[in-house]
């Protein structure tokens, strides 16, 4: 069941984080690549449909079939709040999610779809094989999972499966930071990863709300957003005090601490050194400060226009576009410290940067073109896509 996940990959790629910037015209070197790059939507597993796949179920059946139905769609709530706080605090390491996720998940659905048959078996009916939709993968993230729970087993040829509502994700405006005192800068980068890791809390948050709804109209607001909030106040408060305490002049970010919410699916602004890339979200919208970080200059890639992606080539698709991320934040990287310490020649920045970021970026376009190629889709041509330049 192929379902779009992106109809092109919205963000502008290349520039990094306005603390990048701004650290380094205080005086401090980058950290590694790829940190403080905001939070991301959830994934959530992709799990074939029962209910359109059954015969027709006899009458005696259709309270056992109607309650294992449920019970399915029961289990994918609850792998859907792991894959909420998994994405919130990663744990384990490459196949955790495999392992710890689908696995168990695939375990149970086996269970569930051997009682479905039970049931025909039971009220004399032929035994329906349905082993084949035991197995899950994962949706691109902020895409809902199908649900079997809307229609009354014995209408089968309705279809009619329901979908969970995409979470929708915290709205942060980006802190505008003046240039970071350099004595400033370990606890101002410190405050800016508190900020994110409370996004990443609240959107999961609304993840679970999304698969399982509680309280009444108020209650996201009353119980995300509003304490959402008063964190926000108290970590930007501090960073206010690091700017005090080395004797420059306080910045007032009291405007910064109110959240809102972005559309279902929407990802949000990061607050750490990493740039804008090819997620779901709005990584890293700050504005440069006041100091000599004009002369750090970023890679300005061009922006995937990737058609709309299967649902079987969603996770692996994901996987590339979060590769061509991890590949501009290093190439930012390498441009501050250049920037910074400067080496080589005239051609050292093509050759020792640009070169190499478009031979990765080929690669990573290429494997997104199989992943297409894979799963029977036409297979996108992405090759004007590789090169860089500078911003």
């Amino acid at each position: 069941m192929a379902r779009p996940m992106r109809k092109n990959a919205v963000l502008k790629l290349g520039g990094v984080g306005a603390l990048a910037v701004l650290l380094l015209g205080g005086g401090l070197q980058l950290a590694s690549a790829g940190e403080n790059t905001g939070s991301t939507a959830a994934q959530t597993v992709n799990c074939p449909t029962v209910r359109d796949k059954l015969p027709a179920v006899p009458a005696s059946a259709a309270a056992g079939v109607e309650r294992e139905l449920a019970n399915l769609d029961e289990e994918i709530a609850r792998q859907n709040e792991r894959l909420a706080k998994q994405a919130a605090n990663p744990q384990g390491g490459a196949n955790f999610i495999n392992n710890a996720i689908l696995g168990p998940l695939k375990s149970k659905r086996v269970a569930v779809l051997d009682r479905i048959e039970i049931n025909f078996n039971r009220a004399g009916a032929q035994r329906p094989n349905l082993d084949a939709l035991a197995t899950c993968g994962l949706n691109a993230p902020g895409v809902a999972s199908a649900l079997n729970s809307s229609v009354k087993a014995g209408n089968a040829a309705t279809g009619g499966n329901n979908t969970t509502a995409a979470a929708q994700t915290v709205n942060c405006p980006t802190p505008q930071i003046p240039a970071v005192p350099a004595q400033a800068a370990a606890n101002v980068q410190a405050e800016l990863a508190n900020l994110d890791k409370q996004i990443s809390e609240a959107n999961a948050r609304l993840a679970q709300q999304a698969a399982n709804p509680q309280g009444g109209a108020n209650f996201i607001n009353n119980a995300i957003l509003g304490p959402l909030e008063d964190k926000r106040k108290a970590a930007l408060d501090r960073i206010e005090i690091a700017f005090n305490r080395v004797g420059a002049q306080r910045p007032n970010l009291d405007n910064f601490a109110a959240c809102g919410l972005n559309g279902a699916g929407a990802g949000n602004a990061g607050n750490g050194n990493a740039g804008a890339g090819n997620g779901n979200g709005n990584a890293g919208n700050g504005n440069a400060g006041n100091g000599n970080a004009g002369a750090v200059r970023t890679v300005n890639c061009p922006t995937p226009q990737i058609p709309a992606v299967p649902a079987q080539a969603a996770a692996n698709v994901q996987a590339e576009l979060a590769n061509l991320d991890k590949q501009i934040s290093e190439a930012n990287a390498r441009l501050a410290q250049q920037a910074a310490n400067p080496q080589g020649g005239a051609n050292f920045i093509n050759n020792a940067i640009l070169g190499p970021l478009e031979d990765k970026r080929k690669a990573a376009l290429d494997r997104i073109e199989i992943a297409f190629n894979r799963v029977g889709a036409q297979r996108p041509n992405l090759d004007n896509f590789a090169a860089c330049g500078l911003n």
